[in-house]
């Protein structure tokens, strides 16, 4: 547990500069901290029926979370069949570049809430238009879905929270600084487990819901509340340094993999990323470290997505693909080495207890799967 003293006019908590009062990427006229000085950030859940206010919560919220960051803002919405109903049917998404098509974005959620879709922001920006882990940019700002779960008095108090239905929250903590993608969703799931939280509400590419919007779930249809914004930031190495850690996760002893006898063709590689399909059809172009750290990602991220033993064993020996040169280059020896890098990475996947679709890599060869 933290005690508030660890943070409450500590080093890891950083209160606010003083600002210009200009939301990035909005026009002066329209501008909602300009509109809006006068409004105290935390008593914003007192002004409840501010049609007004709610229009702005969006811009608000993603100036908090995004900052002087450059990037893409994801949306994205579906129709949902029925009150009730976990799916969505019709769904679409859109990129805008952030700050500069801000009110393109804050229009789009607009415009779908009209047509009563349930509309989205993923929780971070990307630097391409596609939404996927590997095109994560830095982040400015963490993020947990509570889905019912508190923050207690013991923990972190958070710089933004926004009530996603009745006694449902989303909550962020601002950062001092932008941390890379993968230390910033280690930072999440660990916030999340001190909270008891949603246990997929904190990774990478999180779909979260826009304030000033709709949640049609639900009959009344709620809508989506920004209760709190704090211009204070945390800093990242102190979080790191007060989260709780994570529990050691039982690993497995790698059993390798046996070649099949009838390997048949190579699968249909669409379900990995561009990134991927590239490192199996040209091999390491100086991506990995080694040979043997590029295989081995290769492997996880098929694992990850869902293909068969049998299909990783047939594109890993195709002599057309580039990532098995070093499956004939070992000759006698190849298959035994694919044996043990298969088997790792099957193992690797089965700890996981979910399914990876990108590997991250660095100069010290695989360090994250997500």
């Amino acid at each position: 547990m933290i005690a508030p003293q660890d943070y409450q006019g500590g080093p890891c908590f950083t209160p606010p500069k003083a600002s210009s009062h200009k939301t990035r990427g909005i026009p002066a006229e329209r501008d909602p901290k300009i509109a809006f000085d006068e409004v105290t950030r935390g008593a914003m859940a007192a002004m409840d029926g501010s049609v007004l206010l709610d229009e702005f919560c969006p811009a608000l919220l993603l100036d908090h979370l995004f900052g002087e960051q450059r990037g893409f803002i994801c949306g994205f919405s579906g129709l949902r069949p029925a009150v009730g109903d976990k799916r969505l049917n019709e769904t679409r998404t859109s990129y805008f570049s952030y700050p500069h098509e801000l009110h393109r974005a804050l229009e789009w959620f607009r415009q779908e809430q009209i047509s009563r879709r349930e509309a989205y922001f993923c929780g971070h920006l990307l630097t391409g238009r596609r939404r996927v882990k590997e095109n994560a940019a830095p982040l400015s700002a963490l993020y947990v879905d509570g889905d019912g779960a508190k923050v207690s008095p013991a923990l972190l108090a958070p710089t933004a929270t926004v009530q996603s239905s009745p006694g449902r929250e989303h909550f962020y903590w601002g950062l001092t600084k932008p941390v890379a993608p993968e230390f910033g969703e280690l930072l999440n799931r660990r916030l999340a487990l001190a909270m008891g939280a949603d246990k997929s509400g904190w990774d990478l590419t999180q779909l979260l819901r826009p304030p000033g919007t709709r949640n049609f779930k639900y009959a009344e249809a709620p809508m989506i509340r920004l209760l709190e914004l704090r211009e204070g930031r945390y800093d990242p190495s102190e979080l790191d340094r007060l989260l709780p850690p994570l529990p050691r996760e039982k690993v497995q002893r790698p059993r390798r993999s046996h070649r099949p006898e009838d390997l048949g063709l190579e699968p249909d590689l669409s379900r990995l990323s561009r990134r991927m399909q590239d490192l199996i059809r040209h091999g390491n172009r100086g991506g990995y470290e080694s040979r043997s750290d590029a295989d081995f990602a290769g492997c996880l991220a098929m694992f990850g997505a869902g293909y068969a033993e049998a299909d990783v064993w047939a594109v890993m020996t195709n002599p057309v693909n580039g990532i098995s040169e070093k499956y004939f280059e070992k000759e006698s020896d190849g298959e035994r080495y694919l044996a043990l890098t298969i088997g790792k990475a099957r193992v690797r996947t089965a700890v996981s207890g979910r399914r990876w679709g990108k590997v991250y890599a660095s100069r010290k060869g695989v360090v994250y799967v997500g």
